[in-house]
This record gives structure tokens, C-alpha cells and sequence, in this order.
């Protein structure tokens, strides 16, 4: 089968291009924009709750967030996910794991769980490794499911939340939405479909 079309526009086309002109975590300024815009198109900004982490007269997201990613190995946890072309059950573990560090960095930096910035800026450094996860689209796939007498269980050991939704994910892309549209579904696809997005 071909890849469905999973074209979501022109910004988040520059959002795909920055991550890939600048994928590594080395230079502050690279990394503090990422974090900042990303977070910020997707209303899921570092600072948010963020709270008395936030130092009056300080930036942030450039004098806190980006020396603590880049000091924390992100970048090998992306290198251990570049050979996963499709998320399937064999694999997720891989999607899985990084994005527990990920989520476990923000939480240490922010004092609050990060789940879905974790998620959406690891998507776009490795857009065929993690879904996108927000509370609308896991309310969306496990509306779109309710009707499957199905119980997914969560692999231990990684973010509950994220891990139940990726096992969603790709049980309602694998036994509806392909068969539906008689194609290949990426995650940005998925995203899509479960938000109406631009269908």
C-alpha cells in the first residue's frame, strides 16, 4: 500500500524542517527555540505550571531548559529510535523508552509532567517514531474504540499514559483506519484523522 497524504501544512512543515536542519542538542539558542516554538504552536509550552522553577528576571527556556537537554543525552536517546520507519507492537518499546526520558527530563526541570511536549517534540525530530499525544486526541481514540471489546495493556516500566495510548494508536490504525482508507498511516496522519484536521 502507499502512504496516505499526511500534508498538515505549512507551519508545521517549518516545524519538520527546523528539526531536521538543527536535529542535535548542542548550541543553547538551537535548542531553547525548539523547545520554545514547538511548545508554544502546540499549547503545551515548557513553562507552563512551571511555577517558583521560573526565576524572575531569567530566561527560562534558554538559561534553564536548553543547558539541562543539552547535558542530558537526548541525543542518543533520538539515535536509538532512527531505525523505526513504523510504530508496531515489536518496536514501540524503543518510541516508548524515549520518551519516558524525555518526559522524566522536563518533569525534572519543570516539577510538572510534560507528557504531551514530550511526545510532540520528539515527533518532530523522528516523525515516524511517536505518536502525538495530547488529552483531545486520547480522548478521540479511545472514543473511536469504545465499541471493541478490547483491553489494552500498558507495557510497565515506561509512562502509563503514553505507553496506553501508542497500544490505541496502532490497534486502531492497523484494524480500522488502514482498511479504511486503503493506505499506510504515519502518525501526523493519525493525528489528523482523530482531531478532523484538514479532512
Amino acid at each position: 500500500m502507499k502512504l496516505a497524504n499526511d500534508y498538515s501544512g505549512y507551519g508545521n512543515e517549518v516545524l519538520y524542517r527546523m528539526c531536521a536542519e538543527r536535529p542535535k542538542h548542542i548550541d543553547l539558542d538551537t535548542i531553547a527555540s525548539k523547545i520554545w516554538i514547538i511548545g508554544r504552536a502546540y499549547s503545551a509550552a515548557i513553562e507552563r505550571k512551571a511555577g517558583k522553577r521560573i526565576e524572575k528576571g531569567k530566561d527560562f527556556c534558554r538559561e534553564t531548559v536548553a543547558p539541562a537537554v543539552r547535558d542530558s543525552g537526548i541525543d542518543e536517546w533520538i539515535a536509538n529510535v532512527s531505525s523505526v520507519d513504523r510504530l508496531t507492537s515489536e518496536n514501540v518499546a524503543l518510541s516508548l523508552s524515549c520518551h519516558k526520558k524525555v518526559t522524566d527530563l522536563f518533569k525534572c526541570i519543570t516539577g510538572v509532567e510534560k507528557r504531551s511536549l514530550a511526545s510532540k517534540y520528539l515527533h518532530f525530530h523522528a516523525p515516524r517514531a511517536f505518536f502525538i499525544y495530547d488529552s483531545i486526541a486520547n480522548r478521540c481514540v479511545r472514543q473511536r474504540l469504545r465499541d471493541k471489546q478490547m483491553r489494552f495493556n500498558y507495557l510497565e516500566g515506561f509512562d502509563k499514559e503514553y505507553a496506553s495510548f501508542s497500544a490505541r494508536c496502532i490497534y486502531y490504525r492497523d484494524e480500522f483506519l488502514e482498511k479504511e482508507l486503503d493506505e499506510l498511516v504515519t502518525p501526523r496522519r493519525l493525528d489528523m484523522t482523530l482531531l478532523n484536521y484538514g479532512l
